[in-house]
């Protein structure tokens, strides 16, 4: 009797890790199939498309512009001279405001330029944590869905090695088997 019960549960023992193989090699091809099919993700720079202010450049060229006239209608109101001998210093300081115009806005490029690289390197080291980590996980996943079913495998081996034992047994207990030679008796 203990013989056919040991019968009974290796064949449940041989159901149960059937089931852990499959299910072991199920997980391990769909973690598979994941990281084949993985989605780089994609981050937009916070910078792209942030162009220069030229709002306050424009709002200084037409004060320049406004300044310059003001000084040439009062050195009109000088004579001849007083135009050939201001004009150069008017043209001077309107070379001077428009060299700082173009400084602020370099500067206002630089600035960009430099948050624009900034960015993309948050970026990539954003991009690679996370990729590393999503890729991580499904490699684990992988992994143990490969150990599951190679240990529902070797359950099926050890089941089936105690059911030829426990069949063994049984046979031996009807009298089929000669407990000697471990042979079946001839009838």
């Amino acid at each position: 009797m203990a013989a056919a019960t040991s019968i009974a549960m290796a064949g449940v023992g041989l159901l149960g890790s059937g089931y852990q193989a499959i299910k072991g090699a199920k997980d391990a091809k769909d973690a598979k199939n994941a990281l084949d099919n993985y989605q780089r993700q994609e981050f937009n720079n916070i910078a792209e498309g942030m162009q220069v202010s030229t709002l306050g450049a424009d709002l200084q060229r037409e004060e320049q512009a406004r300044l310059a006239a003001t000084q040439v209608g009062a050195l009109q109101g000088a004579g001849v001279r007083g135009v050939l001998g201001g004009l150069g210093r008017v043209e001077a300081g309107n070379q001077a405001m428009n060299r700082g115009i173009a400084a602020a806005l370099d500067e206002q490029q630089k600035q960009i330029d430099q948050m624009y690289a900034q960015d993309e390197a948050n970026i990539r080291n954003m991009q690679e944590q996370r990729e590393m980590q999503d890729i991580s996980g499904l490699s684990s996943q992988y992994n143990a869905g490969n150990q599951q079913m190679w240990q529902g495998i070797g359950g099926i081996a050890q089941t089936g090695i105690s059911g030829l034992g426990a069949l063994g047994k049984y046979n031996e207990e009807k009298g089929e088997i000669d407990p000697l030679t471990g042979k079946p008796k001839v009838k």
